[in-house]
This record gives structure tokens, sequence and C-alpha cells, in this order.
């Protein structure tokens, strides 16, 4: 069935190549006939394509596809589908030449260089689809590139023209509709080099960040070791960067290994083998990218490999018989791999993000990733930070997979670690964390999964319930007040996921720093201690190992406060824990439980301005640890109906309902009565008012 696929698919290119051809000149001559022809066109595309997807997804479904073929088959859908949408936008071209007083009035405008590129784009879809060639992928690219230029050019050219008033307005919008209907063709031929690069690397990576992963990897000295197609993706951050681990190998090594391109599903490219067409897609980008001058100069330093060019280098099995020491170079490339992290996203993060890392190496040698690279933002807003990897795992890991002691130590190291840093750096400047503001600024976001849960209002007799964005401006009032006393410098997102431990070792690491600023320890305490409450496990002995876990980072913060003679600590952690209960219920999908994070928050919320009310010093506020109780399954009540062994009433044996007397005990779910929060969560569930 597969060959079968394929067939259909080669048809389906081979047809929207025709119908680019045919729009093409009927731009240049109108003619009915054709136009008929190219709409009944359009609508055998449509067909073919919805062939092409419904056989791919049957194939995908039946699950007798090899790993590989899965990736195929998703990704030929998906072209199948863009390839159908350019086939509508040669429709609507043809529609639109229709509202021109004449089709000379395109004329000046030179279509035939934007066709030029289409056709160049659309004949090397199939071909690098099938024979998974990463450089026509990247050509498909480059085509996007060259489009957007033409119509950057068109645009201005037409701009011009409305404002002097020479020409029919008319006919200048509609030929500005039609450049920006070819410059959409652009965008599609683009996505669809991306899929193909999805086939061949096995990753989802857009085309501007793997040429900024190549980037980054020359800075260094080193290549990726294409052999293996070493990259891998990590998911499941939230600051908006690409992430990903790559096996390096030093600059012009040979590194296409035995058989490892095959196990990624990426398949050969004829005779150079993957290795090969990989060092040519390399060598596209920098020519692209090449200064004037340098054309056909092998520079061995911005291709990644030697003087003796891409195509002698060779891999696969090709590459081993046109030289014959292939398998020692690769060896020793082998043992030359060194993995680092790459990241990609926006600029202003990542130069934060240098900055940081770069302070908290001179404080503490090893205690974060070493920088390889920096590549700043140029055209766009996005940069690249190429880092030392870590083989070590997160805390999260270690708490989720149910490894206590290595947990625990790792978390206690992590503190010790904290405080020496935080008592190094610590001044006598006041500063204020901004809880309130942050809450406030966050509460969209949080509305958006549950909103019926932080929008609640209400009143019970004399007693007003509001909203909790109501309360968040008096709130930042009050917290503007009474700032912290001495400022230190934080990890600004000090959770479980951002610290790396070595149990072998004995050490942790610190990640993602872009958020690292002199203010309040406060704010690093907060966040540890609701990422340890807010891990999606809900067997009780493992919450009440991380109930544990959050004692001991409370414990921790307090013994450290006290040595600062810190009064207010205890305040200013209420701001900043019902800051974090508020806003990490955006990251929730049990509603129970985001409605105990929510109840949580408005009580320390409603605590604090009470506690002003009463006129009171924020020096004499105080937070009980029973917050960090958190009852994530109400006990099971008494079902009304039950069966039972035991000779008795009639109701004992059937499933009658059982007499008022029993009905007694089944009201409602135990609230325990040490637990004043859980009361509150409770009360929130049932639409209950919350009395602070």
């Amino acid at each position: 069935m597969l060959s079968e696929i394929r067939g259909g698919f080669k048809i389906l290119a081979s047809e929207v190549l025709q119908a680019a051809s045919e729009t093409r000149d009927l731009l240049r001559r109108r003619d009915p006939v054709k136009s008929r022809e190219l709409f009944h066109r359009t609508s055998y595309i449509a067909t073919q394509s919805a062939l092409v997807q419904n056989q791919a997804l049957e194939l995908y479904a039946g699950r007798s596809a090899a790993h590989g073929d899965s990736i195929y088959l998703q990704a030929l859908s998906s072209v199948a589908s863009r390839l159908e949408r350019v086939s509508e936008i040669f429709l609507n071209l043809d529609r639109q030449a229709g509202y021109l007083s004449s089709l000379d009035f395109l004329k000046p405008f030179s279509l035939d260089e934007f066709f030029h590129e289409i056709l160049f784009g659309l004949g090397r879809i199939e071909p690098a689809l099938e024979r998974k060639d990463l450089t026509l992928a990247i050509r498909l690219g480059q085509v996007e590139e060259r489009l957007d230029g033409s119509y950057a050019d068109r645009f201005a050219r037409i701009i011009d023209e409305l404002k002097k008033g020479d020409s029919e307005p008319g006919d200048l919008v509609t030929a500005l509709m039609i450049v920006h209907y070819l410059e959409r063709v652009g965008d599609m031929l683009l996505e669809i080099g991306e899929k193909i690069i999805y086939v061949i690397m096995g990753e989802k990576i857009k085309l501007e960040q793997y040429k900024a992963l190549g980037e980054g990897l020359r800075a260094t000295g080193r290549q990726m070791d294409t052999g293996r197609m070493g990259y891998r993706s990590i998911w499941g951050g939230r600051s908006g960067c690409r992430i990903g681990v790559v096996d390096a190998v030093p600059a012009g090594s040979p590194c296409g290994l035995p058989g490892k391109a095959a196990q990624n599903g990426s398949g050969g490219h004829g005779r150079e083998g993957h290795n090969g067409a990989v060092r040519r897609a390399m060598d596209c980008l920098d020519g692209a990218n090449r200064e004037p001058g340098r054309e056909g100069r092998g520079d061995a330093a911005d291709l990644g490999h030697g003087k003796e060019g891409p195509d002698t280098a060779g891999g696969g099995h090709d590459g081993r018989a046109r030289d014959g020491g292939r398998g020692t170079e690769a060896r020793k490339a082998e043992a030359l791999t060194e993995t680092v992290l790459f990241k990609h996203g926006p600029a202003f993060k990542l130069t934060r993000e240098r900055e940081a890392l770069l302070r908290w190496s001179a404080l503490r040698p090893g205690l974060t990733p070493d920088i390889k690279a920096f590549i700043p933002a140029r055209e766009g807003s996005e940069a690249t930070l190429v880092l030392e990897y870590i083989p070590s795992r997160n805390l999260q890991a270690l708490f989720m997979d149910n490894a206590p002691d290595d947990a625990f130590e790792g978390l206690d190291r992590a503190m010790g670690v904290m405080c020496g840093i935080w008592e190094e750096t610590c001044t006598e400047a006041p500063c204020s964390a901004g809880f309130a503001r942050q809450a406030e600024g966050r509460l969209s976001e949080a509305q958006c999964i549950f909103p019926q849960i932080l929008k609640y209002s209400g009143a019970v007799g004399r007693m007003e319930v509001r909203p909790v964005g109501e309360l968040l401006p008096e709130l930042a009032e009050m917290e503007g007040q009474s700032p912290a006393p001495r400022s230190m410098l934080i990890h600004g997102d000090f959770n479980l996921g951002n610290v790396l431990y070595d149990p072998a070792a004995g050490r942790v690491h610190m990640l993602d720093l872009y958020r690292s600023r002199e203010s309040d320890f406060v704010q690093d305490v907060s966040v540890m201690l609701i990422s340890l409450l807010r891990l999606p496990i809900l067997t009780h002995p493992v919450r009440r190992r991380l109930t544990a876990a959050a004692a001991r980072v409370w414990d921790a913060a307090r013994r450290f406060a006290a040595r600062l003679g810190d009064d207010t600590y205890e305040a200013r952690l209420a701001f900043g824990l019902g800051r974090s209960f508020l806003t990490s219920t955006r990251f929730l999908m049990d509603e129970k439980m985001a409605a105990r994070f929510a109840a949580r928050a408005r009580y320390l919320f409603e605590k604090l301005l009470a506690f002003r009310s009463r006129g009171r010093p924020l020096e004499d506020f105080r937070l009980s640890r029973d917050i960090l109780e958190i009852q994530v399954s109400w006990p099971r009540p008494r079902s009304a109906r039950f069966r039972s062994s035991r000779p008795g009433p009639p109701y004992r044996n059937s499933f009658r309902t059982p007499p008022a007397r029993v009905k007694r005990h089944v009201r409602g779910p135990a609230v325990p009565p040490r637990d004043r929060t859980d009361r509150a969560a409770f009360r929130m569930d049932t639409g209950e008012a919350v009395n602070p």
C-alpha cells in the first residue's frame, strides 16, 4: 500500500506543477477555456490530495508501518494538504486577474520572476521527499526567501504608484493582491521543506532553527554528528525557546557512522549516502549567505568539512567503499563526539541568560553549564545559545520516578547552595519583588482554564466575597509600603525542573537563569514550594513525600531568614505563595486541584488584607505551615447502595435506598478539621462562600 500512496502523491505533485504553469499562462493572456481547465484541475487536485491523506492515515492507523515510515506518512499527509492549498491559490490568482482593466498592467511587475521560483520549488518536492534529500528541502526554504524579497520590491513599487496617483487605484490594489498570493505560495513551500526535514531528522525543527543550529556549532568549531543524526528535542518548557541536545564532532571530522541513519528512519541518499547529503545541505546554507567573492572557494571552517569537499567525504556504505580508512576515521570521530545543548529563541531572553550564566559561573564555578557559543540576533529577533550538556536528571524527574533518597538529597543540596549565594550577594538595599503585580499581570492567563474559580464572587449574610482580581490592586499597594529590607541575587525561576542533581558526584547544577536578578529571596522560596505541591502525582504516599520535601524547603528558608533578622519574612512569603498558588492554576488540568490552589491564594490574600485592616504591623504576621497540606482526593463516602452478606432488614441484601439513618452519613466528603484551607477549597467546589 505504501507504493500505491507514493504513486498517488507523485500524480498530485505533477498536477500542481501543471496548474502553476497554466496559471502563469493565464496571467499573460486571458483564455476562458484554460480557466475552466484550471478549475477542473484544482478540483481533481483536491480529490487526489484527500485520497493520499486518507490512504496515509489508514496505513498509519493500522500500525503496520515501521517508525521511519510512520514519520514519512505523517509528512506525506501534511505535504499533500499544502499542495492542495497551493492549487487553490492558483485558482484565486486567475479570479483576481479578471478584475484588471488589462493584463498588460502586470507586465512592469515581472511576474515571471515569481513563477520561475515557484516552478523550481514545486518540481523538487517529490524528489526531495522520496530521496530524503536535505539539500533540496533547504532549497525550498531559499525559494521562500527569494519570493519574499520579490514581494517586498513589488509592494514598495505599488505603494509609490498609489501615492503618485497616476495609475488606476483598482488595478494597483488587484496587482498587490496577486503578488501577495504568489508570496503565500512561498510560505507553503517553506512549510513543505520543513516537513521533509522532519522526515530526514526524525525531529520537528524549523528551517530557521536548523540554520541557527549549524551556525552555532560552527562557532564552537564543531558540526553535527550527521551519521547519527544526533539531534533530540527537549519539550515541555514554557520559555518560548527551542531546546535540543546535539551530538557534535570536531569540524572536518568524518562523522557518518555506519547504520545509524537507517535506525532513525532517515534512509539513504543515492550514491553519496546520508552524511554526504547533510554536508551538501550545510554547503547549500553557507553558499546562500556567503560573502561576495567567496563563491567557489572551499572554506573548511564555514562548511564544516575539509578541503576535499563533501563528495569525497561520502557517507554510508558507499563512502566506506571510496575510502578504505573510513571506518578508522569514523571511530576517531565517535571518540571525539561531544554532546551540547542548543537553545534558539527570543534574543532578549537568551542575552539575559548568557549574562546571568557568566555571573553565576564567577560565583560558583561548575554550578551552571559552560557557554560554548552565543550567536546574537541579526535580522530577526531570535538568538542562539550553545551550552555544555550536563548528563544529569532534574529534581522533578527524581520525584516523579520514585527516587526519594536522591530527590531529598538533591533538594537539600540545592537549598544549601542557594542560601550560600543569597548570603554572599546580600546587600542592604531594600527591594520589592512585586508579587501582587506579577499575579495581576498573569491573571488573564490563569483564568483561561477554569475561569469560574478565580472570578467567583458572592455574599453570605453581611460578608462579601470579591473576585480575586479585585483584591490584587489593594495588595500591590500594601506590598509596596513594606519592601524587603535586603536584596540579593536570586534564580528567578527556582523550580524542580531547573535543578539538576548527580547522585554519584553529589553535585547540583542550575538551569534557565534568564530571570535571575537582584530581588527578594522569597521569590525563589515560594516558586520552589509550589513546584513541589503542583506535581501531578495523586497517590497518598508520594503526596506525603512531596509535602515533607516542601516542609524541608520551608524550614531551610525560615532558618535563613532568622539568621538575617528578617522580621517581615512570613508576610512576604504569604504574598509570594499567594501569587504562586494563583498563577499555577494555569498549569493544572484537574479542576479540584486548581480550586484548592485558588482557594489558598484567596485565603492568603484576604488574611493579609484583614491583618492590615486591624492596623497591626507586618512584623507580627504569622503563617502556618499547614498551608502546604493539600489533600488531593477526598475519602470516599459510604455508598447509599451497598450489598451485605449479614442477615437483617431487607435493604441490607438489596439495592434499595437505605433509610434516613444511613443517609446522614453520606451527605458529603469529610474535611480534615485541622486543614482549614482544604475546607475552603471544598466550599469553593460546592459554590459556597469562602470565609477567611
